[in-house]
């Protein structure tokens, strides 16, 4: 890890101008040790990303106080994400360490009271378990050690009861770096600083994959080289049957790379292909090969051809409508790598110039399987983008849209703030950019909010391949006046172009009309991605009240006293379930 790199990039935050960048965020850190190095890489990754950080860090073995103070700068910081991070170690002494529990039970009611005062995410890493100890290969039974187990488990229990909160597996990134590579004892001493550059540079990138999350920066789709990739060796020279893989080294560690890949699919990422080869040898052996662990089925999308692979990726982010941030290039060519990275900065391109057999650990080391929670529509991803394979191949022999959709049996099946489909909902917010006339992200304890007193309406949509999932979302918020406003309008592009949007509206709007609400506002506010949004309140009725030119904003507004009946063409050809 370039430790050099962040910091150099920290370095110059002072000087730097935030209206510059096109993301900023407000964080919290409480930490109980000397932070200044972790919260520089944390800059640097932001930096980076195109993200301006406004750090609050509470000071240095202040963290009770800030934590017990309702009105410290803490809480008034209002920060869009938290992160609390209590070292111990048998080595040195600290509140935590001492026999009595009365310190962290004091420290964890403070938590409790801390994240029921925000909707946004408190990730707190958990205490790092003492392995090492008199006790030897006993240390199950070290009273320290059962003492930062019951630590520990108060923090997941605290998690699953609160839904903004969340725990990081410090144990997790340890045992991935060793102990001994990750803590620094004399530095721990001298500055109470406990960690090592590479260690606090860990803990930076697992902090930033959360804080991609809420400015929708997800990974979602692994872009596949082939040879000496997936398997060793070029297929169009030594055939099917001639490359290394199988049981033997080094075909054994190709084929426990796939494996590793095809847990990634059935987790929820996407896979695609882009290899310079023959498209008839890369069929002959994924139809002859029996060493194969990945099928074609598991690839959402294929470029195989002698193109550029630059190209390949455009055209790949382009049916797959994703922007480039959500990829992940895999090629054990740096001319490759290098080429991506330099003209798709977006696009993640880890070093593959490895040993086969690191191939897999190196994918798991990625920063880039966090999330919040983890709904049913991920973990059936892969199989919803074949189902849509199949729905494109029925499209090339359809007449008009009309037809297509028809064909379709398309059926939408909406819920009003249905508690149970909150993670996703949540999800949605977090990941959507293209269809989406806000770009607001929220988190779970903030939907739950937003239930209470308003209107969370999402949609099952269906048809007859199978399930597309929740996919359609609007947030309404009345004023008690008669009046409300569309507060987000969503929608997942996996149901773009089947006029669902269309039909969700008219359902809200004619919902609304019969609670009395007379008048309608929606905003639609302007990124870089959310351009196929732009018209949409207009086609559906709504009229431009006002437009900002310092924001670009445009605000609509539909009056529903008299309205009509909607005369959408869709209307009788799409189910709408209620």
């Amino acid at each position: 890890m370039d430790t050099l790199k962040y910091l150099q990039l920290a370095q110059g935050y002072p000087a730097a101008d935030k209206k510059s960048y096109s993301n900023s965020i407000r964080i919290n850190i409480v930490t109980n040790f000397t932070d200044q190095i972790l919260q520089r890489f944390l800059i640097g990754l932001c930096l980076e990303q195109g993200i301006y950080p406004e750090i609050f860090a509470v000071p240095y073995r202040q963290y009770d106080f800030f934590l017990s103070n309702t009105h410290s700068e803490l809480y008034t910081n209002k920060a869009d994400i938290t992160f609390v991070f209590f070292d111990v170690s048998q080595l040195n002494h600290s509140p935590f360490t001492t026999k009595e529990d009365d310190h962290f039970l004091k420290i964890e009611s403070y938590l409790k009271v801390y994240c029921s005062s925000t909707n946004n995410p408190v990730i707190i890493n958990s205490f790092p378990l003492p392995y090492h100890g008199p006790f030897g290969n006993l240390f199950f039974k070290s009273p320290f050690f059962e003492k930062i187990s019951y630590y520990n488990e108060c923090y997941y229990k605290l998690a699953k009861d609160l839904s903004n909160a969340c725990v990081i597996d410090t144990g997790r990134l340890l045992a991935y770096y060793g102990e001994r590579f990750a803590r620094d004892v004399r530095s721990m001493y001298a500055f109470d600083i406990p960690f090592t550059n590479d260690f606090s540079l860990a803990i930076a990138t697992e902090w930033f994959t959360f804080i991609g999350q809420i400015r929708g920066k997800i990974k979602k789709c692994l872009v596949l080289d082939l040879d000496n990739t997936l398997w060793g060796g070029v297929v169009g020279e030594v055939g099917a049957h001639g490359v290394a893989l199988g049981p033997n080294y080094p075909g054994v560690a190709f084929q426990n790379f796939q494996r590793a890949i095809l847990a990634c699919y059935e987790r929820g990422i996407l896979l695609a292909i882009n290899s310079k080869n023959n498209q008839a040898d890369v069929d002959e052996l994924f139809e002859k090969n029996g060493h194969m662990i990945l099928k074609k089925h598991h690839f959402a999308a294929i470029r195989i051809n002698w193109g550029n692979k630059v190209e390949n990726i455009i055209s790949l982010a382009k049916e797959l409508n994703l922007g480039f941030d959500s990829l992940v290039f895999i090629d054990d060519d740096p001319l490759n790598r290098e080429m991506v990275q330099r003209q798709l900065p977006g696009v993640l391109v880890p070093n593959f110039s490895l040993s086969p057999e690191l191939y897999a650990h190196t994918l798991f080391s990625l920063p880039i399987f966090n999330q919040f929670s983890l709904t049913s529509e991920d973990l059936e991803k892969g199989k919803m983008y074949n189902e849509e394979k199949m729905r494109k191949d029925m499209m090339s022999i359809t007449t008009s849209p009309e037809d297509y959709i028809a064909t379709l049996q398309l059926s939408v099946d909406i819920h009003c703030n249905d508690k149970t489909w909150i993670p996703r909902i949540s999800q949605l917010t977090l990941k959507t950019n293209q269809f989406n006339v806000t770009t607001r992200r929220y988190g779970e304890k903030e939907i739950e909010e937003f239930m209470k007193g308003g209107y969370v309406y999402g949609a099952d949509v269906n048809d007859k391949f199978g399930s597309y999932g929740i996919t359609i979302l609007a947030i309404v918020l009345p004023d008690g006046e008669g009046r409300a406003r569309i507060d987000t309008f969503l929608m997942s592009c996996r149901v773009l172009g089947r006029g669902i949007e269309d039909v969700f509206i008219d359902a809200i709007i004619k919902e609304l009309k019969q609670k009395n609400i007379s008048r309608v506002v929606a905003e639609f506010i302007p990124t870089a991605k959310n351009e196929p949004a732009k018209n949409f309140f207009q086609k559906n009725g709504f009229f431009i009240q006002e437009n900002s030119d310092k924001t670009e904003k445009i605000v609509y507004t539909l009056l529903l006293e008299g309205k009509g009946e909607a005369k959408h063409p869709l209307l009788s050809i799409i189910k709408v379930i209620k």
